[in-house]
């Protein structure tokens, strides 16, 4: 779960240091009973969802170093 509504700010930070891995790095969540994703490594793409406080997000990670990854962007999301 999302602590915090993340910034323009927060989200360029994300998608640069997500940008670092060559696993793709998928953020899923509701917002307004529709499904988003996004890839976590583009920048325009993560800029233009609504990411707010209490929202829950799923991460998909997919390659050769996915649990690397999952484990580097995940806290980024939920720290405050």
């Amino acid at each position: 779960m999302v602590n915090h509504t993340l910034e323009r700010e927060d989200l360029m930070a994300i998608s640069q240091k997500a940008a670092r891995f060559t696993a793709d790095i998928i953020l899923k969540f509701q917002f307004s009973d529709v499904e988003h994703s996004v890839d976590v490594k583009s920048l325009l793409g993560i800029m233009l969802l609504p990411i707010h406080q209490g929202v829950t997000v799923r991460l998909e990670t997919k390659g050769k170093d996915e649990l690397e990854a999952l484990e580097f962007v995940l806290p980024l999301l939920e720290k405050r």
